[in-house]
This record gives C-alpha cells, sequence and structure tokens, in this order.
C-alpha cells in the first residue's frame, strides 16, 4: 500500500519556469512519499526513540546550525513545498505557485485550515513575516537569504503571497523546502527558541538540554494520514559504543549519523535494518583564497593532485561514498557537466608548486575528530604531500575550539556540508564573494560572480544548465574548497520500525514513519 502525503488534492496547473513539466496530479506519488511499505499496513501509536551524537545548538527553526536542530524543525514546523525524488516541488503548505514577469515575482497560493500548535490560524500574514525575516541578518542567523534573492514579500487577503524578486528566479519553488525555510508564526516569531510553535505533525513537550528532545502527536495536523506515531523522543549519545548498545539493547529504535565502523558492525546483525545511500554531503579541505599561500591560484590547483581520493573512499569511507571532483554537486547531478577527473599526480603538484614559486612548504591542517571521519582525510592528504616535500601538520582539536578559532581563520582547514537540490544554496551561496558560505568572501576567478548571478537568474532549463557547466568547469580549475569525496548516510534501526527512507538533505523525515509493534 502506497500512502500519499497530499491525499485527495488536485493541483491547478501552474507552470514552472525553465522548462519543468506542470505540476498534475500524477506528481503526487513520487517514491519517496511512500511511506507505507508494501502489503503493511501503518500501525498507530508508540513513540519512536532515535539516537543521535549531538545535541541541537538551538530549538530555532531558522537560526539552526546543527543536524539535531534541523532533525527538530522538521518535526515541529512545515515548508511551503516538499520535493520528490527528481527535487521537484511538491505542495505542503503552499497549493500553488506561479511565477510571472519571467520569474521575477512569484504569487503562492496558501492551504486552508492549517493550525499552528498554539490554535492560531495559519494565514498569509504569517508566510510573509518568515519571508521578511530571512532578509534580515542579525534575526535570521543561518536562515539569512533562504529564500534566494528577494527584493519584497506582500500579502493579497489571507491565503496569498506576492514575492518580488531583485532578479528573475527560476529556482524558487524548490528553494522553498529548504531547511532554513521552515514556516514561523508572525505573532512570536523572534521568541521560537525558548516557545517553539509550528504548524508540524508534532508539538514541543519537553528539552533536556545535552540528554534528550520529545515532541508529541498534534492531534490538529493537517495531514493525519502522515500521524502514526503518538511522539519522537531524540536521544544524544556521542559514544558509538554506547550508541550501538542502546539499539541493541532495545532503549531507542534508530541510530543515525552513526560512525561507518558501527554501520559495518550492524549491517548483518539479526533483528535490525541498516542503510547506507548515496547522498550529495560531503567533507572539504578549505584552502582559503584570501590568505597565503592560497592566494595563489596555482598552488590551490597543487594541492587538488596531492590527495589518492579513491584511496581515501576506501580507507576513511571504508567504501561507502564515492570520490569527489573539486565541485560541489555529486556524480549523476542534472546540472553536472563533463569534468576532467582529478586523479593523484605529484609530479604535476610539485611543477605547479615551482611555478608559483613556492619551496619548502610548511603548513598546518586543522580538523576535529568530532567530525568523523575528516581527519583520516587530512593525515592521507598529509602522508601524500609529504612525498612532494610540503609539511602538512595535522591539527586535530575539539570542535569547540574549532568553531570559535579555525573556520574563516585558518588558511587550511577540514570542513562539512549537506547536500542540496538546488543550485542556489549548493553552488551560489558557497562560492559567490558575497555569498553567505563563501568563508574568504572571495571571487576566486575573474566573471565568477557575474556567471554566477546569471545562472540562478535564468529561467530556462537548458541554458541555465549550461551557465551552470561553465561555472562548475571554472571552479574546478580555481576553486579555493576541495571535494575529496561524497559521502553515504549510513543508519541502523530496529526491525520494528516501518516507513524509514535515508534522507537525501541530511534531516531525517519523521511523517509517515510508524512502529510495527
Amino acid at each position: 500500500m502506497t500512502i500519499s502525503r497530499f491525499p485527495n488534492i488536485i493541483l491547478p496547473r501552474r507552470f514552472l519556469l525553465g522548462g519543468a513539466a506542470a505540476l498534475g496530479a500524477a506528481a503526487l506519488t513520487p517514491s519517496r512519499a511512500a511511506y507505507a511499505q508494501s502489503g503493511t499496513p501503518p500501525r498507530k501509536g508508540g513513540v519512536l526513540r532515535f539516537c543521535r551524537p549531538d545535541p541541537p545548538d538551538m530549538l530555532e527553526p531558522m537560526q539552526t546550525n546543527s543536524f539535531s536542530g534541523m532533525e527538530f524543525s522538521q518535526m515541529v514546523y512545515d515548508n511551503l513545498v516538499i520535493l520528490d525524488d527528481n527535487g521537484q516541488p511538491l505542495p505542503q503548505l503552499a497549493t500553488a505557485w506561479e511565477g510571472l514577469d519571467h520569474g521575477q515575482e512569484w504569487l503562492i497560493t496558501l492551504r486552508e485550515g492549517v493550525k499552528f500548535h498554539d490554535g492560531q490560524t495559519l494565514t498569509s500574514a504569517d508566510v510573509a513575516a518568515t519571508i521578511e525575516r530571512s532578509m534580515d541578518r542579525a534575526r535570521a542567523g543561518a536562515g539569512f537569504g533562504a529564500y534566494g534573492p528577494v527584493q519584497s514579500v506582500s500579502t493579497e487577503g489571507p491565503s496569498k503571497v506576492r514575492v518580488k524578486m531583485t532578479m528573475p528566479f527560476g529556482e524558487f519553488p524548490v528553494v522553498l523546502a529548504f531547511r532554513s525555510c521552515r514556516i514561523l508564526p508572525a505573532k512570536g516569531i523572534d521568541n521560537l527558541r525558548e516557545a517553539p510553535n509550528g504548524t508540524g505533525p508534532f508539538k514541543f513537550k519537553d528539552f533536556q538540554p545535552g540528554s534528550s528532545i520529545t515532541v508529541e502527536k498534534f492531534d490538529g495536523y493537517w495531514n493525519p494520514d502522515v500521524q502514526h506515531l503518538d511522539g519522537v523522543r531524540m536521544v544524544f549519545i556521542r559514544e558509538a559504543v554506547a550508541m550501538q548498545a542502546a539499539l541493541r539493547g532495545g532503549q531507542v529504535d534508530l541510530i543515525t549519523q552513526i560512525p561507518l565502523e558501527t554501520y559495518l558492525t550492524m549491517r548483518n546483525a539479526r533483528g535490525f535494518k541498516s542503510y547506507s545511500a548515496p547522498t550529495g554531503d560531503y567533507h572539504t579541505i578549505q584552502i582559503m583564497g584570501n590568505m597565503d599561500p592560497f592566494k595563489n591560484a596555482k598552488v590551490r590547483q597543487a594541492f587538488q593532485y596531492i590527495p589518492d581520493r579513491k584511496a581515501i573512499v576506501a580507507s576513511a569511507l571504508f567504501g561507502q561514498g564515492v570520490p569527489g571532483n573539486d565541485v560541489t554537486l555529486p556524480p549523476g547531478n542534472f546540472y553536472l557537466p563533463d569534468l576532467p577527473v582529478i586523479e593523484q599526480d605529484l609530479p604535476k603538484a610539485k611543477k605547479l608548486l615551482e611555478e608559483a614559486g613556492v619551496k619548502d612548504l610548511t603548513i598546518d591542517a586543522y580538523t576535529t575528530s568530532d567530525r568523523q571521519p575528516a581527519p583520516k582525510m587530512i593525515l592521507a592528504f598529509s602522508e601524500a604531500a609529504a612525498k612532494i616535500g610540503v609539511t602538512v601538520r595535522v591539527r586535530d582539536i575539539p570542535y569547540t575550539e574549532y568553531a570559535a578559532n579555525v573556520a574563516r581563520k585558518m588558511p587550511m582547514y577540514s570542513s562539512y556540508f549537506s547536500g542540496s537540490a538546488t543550485l542556489y544554496d549548493a553552488i551560489y551561496k558557497i562560492h559567490h564573494s558575497k555569498g553567505i558560505y563563501n568563508y574568504g568572501n572571495t571571487e576566486v576567478a575573474p566573471g565568477l560572480d557575474a556567471k554566477l548571478d546569471s545562472m540562478i537568474a535564468e529561467v530556462d532549463t537548458a541554458k541555465r544548465k549550461e551557465i551552470a557547466g561553465d561555472v562548475l568547469r571554472l571552479l574546478q580549475a580555481n576553486s579555493d574548497r576541495m571535494v575529496p569525496y561524497f559521502r553515504n548516510y549510513v543508519g541502523v534501526t530496529s526491525d520494528k520500525v516501518q516507513g524509514f527512507q535515508p534522507p537525501k538533505y541530511g534531516t531525517i523525515e519523521t511523517r509517515g514513519m510508524w512502529l510495527s509493534a
């Protein structure tokens, strides 16, 4: 049996700019919406207990920068849209969206009768307040600019919102599904750290800092067909052995973001189901283009040819991933052009360093064991670099020190990014000199900013793909971040967990999950 996220909805024929097909009723049943497993009717009741290694940095859905915070927000809040397997938008709180003036404006129609957990009715004022907050860097935090190049937002009655952009923005409907784009209530919008209040299937019950978060079923949820659980309890156990013991002992039902060693140990264990699935998640080796010695593009290019990427996937990821090619889109992505495959070439690396006038280079590379397996990646790089006379001193430090003193401040360090379905989030915000994730605020190649602006402005899919290809070729040759690999999602559940789908974009979806006993 297949349960649709959106039963009994007929979508109006609104076009998506860029050549995407008009949405119709057939779009309502992508494979990822098949929450129920074939032949097994969902069982109602029970509390899902799932375990993560890290507590949230905060419970604020727009500002959070941690996976735990994002997973909490996905349970308590909704987006305007969700994405199908092909990264195309489907309705959630929005029932229709229409591009006007070649994507310069967008008109959103909201679902009626939706309630927040405090009893307020969702209106256009809430959506407008949410988007306006994302435009304020001080109030938005990590969610700054999440809705794209918005110029202004206005309401048209209680159920319509008009968004004007600073430029045509063909990806706007897809961006609405982004994890920083949860819809917030206008009333109390800046007080959600203390009083979470969304329209999602679960409402906040309890937070024990460093220990657990509990949410319970919201009886007023607008789509009860995806509500099977009475609640969810997220617990935090940092140690991998203790996490595995909790699953084996029945204290938790699911462990996620686990060490690869735990996955390998559990993947053939009786009574459990293990998952290893491709994602767009990747580690980077940041080689900051605004700092020496990496201001010189030839030094950055030389470093690309030092690591043996296939060997790193085998050793650091135990084969649970694929080699990266120093662009932030994973293999198979629709927008990815044919690019030269970067293989280890130590003589070429040495020659490029000589051409750059760099000799006897010694540099510190910072990483943290709190973000595995990044230290293994950095160590492998260091060992390869030593073969051409480059000394890379590995500095493995606690994450708190790393966050305070390393990120954006040191010339070389590891970092981690989750995948994204949009060019805007996966490329533009990372590489544009004014992008929120451009850590050096540097245009690493002449003309790159203009090409990035053109890429997100283009509403024709074929033309946008062509521009994206030019951008990615330019970035592969000049970027100040190396992408040695894309890692698989790995997790393990007990056999009684049903409807679980490995996340493509970092966070677990609890809608539609249930417990068989």
